[in-house]
C-alpha cells in the first residue's frame, strides 16, 4: 500500500500522521451519523427483552451505510459498542454484534438507539477485536468478552475519578469533555486525507485507513475523542516521533501486516473481512467487491496510564 501526502501534528503525548492511499475509489456510501440524521436507519433492541450483545439494525434506504468498529450506540435498555466495521446493504435489516459498555442499566431509555460523539478508547478497541478474531475462528460469532469489556470501562472509570451509577462508558466521556474537546482542537484535519496512524509518544497506537475520504472526515474527530482517553493524564510529552519516524513506523507496519498470515470470514453486513494473526497488533480488513472499505490497526502490547 503506497501513501502520499502526509501531514504530522502533536499535542500533549499524541502525535497523529495523516495521509492518503491509493486504496480511495468510487464507491458510494454513507456514515452511520449521516443515515440517523437523515432517517435512513432504525437500531433498535432485538425485541422488548432485549439481548445484551445483540440489537437490530435496519436501513430503510437506497445507500449503503459504514459504521465503524468502536463506534458506541446511546440509548434503549444500556449503551453498547459496535463490534467490528460494518457495511449495511440498501433496504436490508441485520443481527448487529454488540458490547456492552453501561453494565449497570438494564431498563428503556429510549426506543431507538442515537450514536455517540467519539468511538470506544483504542485500548478497548484492541482486546475486543482480539477476542472477536478468536471467536470467529471457533464458533464464526463476532463475539467479544463482555467481561472483558466491563473491565475495560472500569479501568477509564478509575483512571479519571468518575462515579457513574450504571458504569458507562458515556459519563467518563461527558466527565471529561471539556478536557477532550480542547485536546481535540489542537489537531486539524487534513481534507486530502483518507488514514491516520496515532502514536502515543513514540509508540505507533493505532492505524485506520478507509475507501471514502468522506467517511474518513466524518470519524476524525471522533476518533481522536477515544484516543484522548488513552493519553490524557500521560506524562513524558516530549516524546514524540518526527515526521520520517511517524512514516517510516507507518509504512513498515504496513508492510509487516501484508506479510502476516490471516482468516477470511463472511462480514457482519456485506462484504468480507480479513482478521490477522498478529500477537502485537490486533487488525483488520473489511472488503466489499474489490473495494477495502476500512483497515484497522491497534496496539494491544501494552496498557497505558
Amino acid at each position: 500500500m503506497e501513501i502520499s501526502n502526509i501531514n504530522l501534528q502533536h499535542a500533549g503525548a499524541l502525535s497523529i500522521l495523516q495521509f492518503k492511499t491509493d486504496e480511495t475509489g468510487e464507491f458510494q456510501y454513507i456514515a452511520l451519523n449521516e443515515a440517523l440524521k437523515n432517517k435512513y436507519l432504525k437500531i433498535t433492541e432485538v425485541n422488548k427483552a432485549g439481548s445484551v450483545n445483540e440489537i437490530i439494525l435496519e436501513n430503510t434506504s437506497d445507500k449503503f451505510i459504514f459504521m465503524m468498529d468502536g463506534d458506541v450506540l446511546e440509548g434503549a435498555k444500556q449503551n453498547r459498542v459496535v463490534n467490528s466495521s460494518v457495511l449495511v446493504a440498501p433496504h436490508s435489516k441485520i443481527i448487529l454484534p454488540v458490547s456492552c459498555v453501561e453494565q449497570g442499566r438494564w431498563s428503556f431509555k429510549s426506543e431507538h438507539f442515537g450514536t455517540a460523539e467519539y468511538i470506544a478508547p483504542t485500548e478497548l478497541r484492541a482486546k475486543k477485536a482480539k477476542r472477536v478474531r478468536d471467536s470467529l475462528r471457533s464458533t464464526r460469532e463476532f463475539a467479544s468478552n463482555q467481561s472483558e469489556v466491563w473491565d475495560d470501562v472500569r479501568f477509564f472509570s478509575n483512571k479519571f475519578s468518575v462515579n457513574s451509577p450504571t458504569q458507562n462508558l458515556s459519563d467518563i466521556f461527558q466527565k471529561k469533555s471539556h478536557n477532550i474537546d480542547e485536546f481535540v482542537k489542537q489537531f486539524k484535519i487534513n481534507p486530502d486525507s483518507n488514514g491516520i496512524a496515532i502514536f502515543l509518544r513514540n509508540d505507533l497506537h493505532s492505524i485506520d485507513i478507509f475507501h471514502s475520504g468522506n467517511i474518513y472526515r466524518t470519524y476524525f474527530k471522533k476518533i481522536l475523542k477515544g484516543a484522548a482517553l488513552d493519553v490524557l493524564n500521560l506524562k513524558n510529552e516530549d516524546e514524540a516521533p518526527d515526521k520520517a519516524e511517524a512514516y517510516y513506523k507507518t509504512v513498515t507496519l504496513l508492510d509487516e501486516l501484508a506479510e502476516t498470515g490471516y482468516s477470511v470470514h463472511n462480514g457482519v453486513g456485506v462484504g468480507t473481512e480479513k482478521r490477522y494473526d498478529s500477537d502485537d497488533y490486533a487488525a483488520f480488513e473489511l472488503w466489499f467487491t474489490k473495494y477495502l472499505i476500512h483497515l484497522t490497526v491497534l496496539n494491544s502490547r501494552k496498557k497505558t496510564g
